[in-house]
Order: C-alpha cells, then structure tokens, then sequence
C-alpha cells in the first residue's frame, strides 16, 4: 500500500482544487478549465458581497471576473446546472447525470420521496415559477437580439 505524509495529501486535495501552488488559470479562458477542475460549483444566487461562485473562482482564476462562469455556463453552454443544492456540472457529464435526474423525477427507490411529495403539493407554484421563469428567458433572448445581455445594464447607473 502506498502511504503518503499529510503535508503531501493536503497538497494533492487543494492541487486537485486549484487552490495549490496558486491561481493557475487565467481570465475567461481559465474559467471553464477551473470548474471542470472543481468538479462541483456550488451556485448561489445571493449576494452578500459577492456570490459563492464568484468568490469560488475568484481563488482560482487570475483576472475572475464575476459572472464569467455565466458566460462559460450559459453562452458557451459548456456547463449545465442541476440539483438540490444547485451546481454547475460540466456538459460532457449531462448524459450521465440524466440517469441521476430521471430517478429523482420517477421516485425512484434511492431518492428521497419527500422530494417528490413536495412537488405533487405544490404543482401550482411550480406550474406559476415555471410560466415566470419562461417569460423571463424569452425576455432574455429579446435582450440578447439587441445586444444587450443583462437586464440591468438596461437600468440607468446610481451616480456617485
């Protein structure tokens, strides 16, 4: 067997991160090889002082810009998001996950079945967050037709 000293295996978990010797990617560029890397991006859509994924990469990725991995995920579409605790996953692992997602849709015998109780409750809301969230895209995609990606850079900037 092979054993290793704890100094050498923090440094292959943080190395395997991209978190040791340092930042190694670079810009957008760098941003797509660095979540591949993390394997799971944790997506959180509050904002404190920066989102958990922007802070993530950040670590990781010199000149990280935040909102680049939405570049990465959404435009690029190298990246999908999924999950309880939402996170982006490369595409490349879309068809293995579908397996992973099919059984959680049919309750299957390893998914927690108050997931799928709580969608049966609800199907209400989640029909009304759907039609809302569909309308937001085709609004999106109005945006980007025009060239403008974001709906707040349609907003005028606070002066100061």
């Amino acid at each position: 067997m092979l054993t290793i000293d704890l100094e050498t295996a923090r440094r292959f978990i943080l190395g395997k991160q991209g978190l040791w010797p340092g930042r190694r990617w670079r810009g957008m560029e760098g941003t797509a090889p660095a979540m591949a890397a993390m394997e799971y991006l944790q997506l959180d859509p509050l904002q404190m002082i920066a989102r958990s994924q922007d802070i993530a990469l950040h670590s990781r990725v010199i000149d990280y810009a935040p909102g680049l991995w939405e570049t990465v995920a959404y435009q690029q579409r190298q990246f999908f998001d999924w999950g309880g605790w939402l996170t982006a996953l490369p595409m490349a692992e879309l068809p293995h996950w579908r397996v992973v997602m099919q059984r959680e849709r049919d309750g299957g015998p390893d998914c927690d079945s108050r997931i799928c109780k709580m969608g049966l409750d609800h199907t209400d809301a989640i029909d009304e967050m759907r039609t809302i969230l569909r309308e937001r895209v085709d609004g999106q995609q109005a945006r980007l037709r025009k060239g403008c990606a974001y709906p707040h850079a349609e907003l005028p900037r606070p002066q100061g």
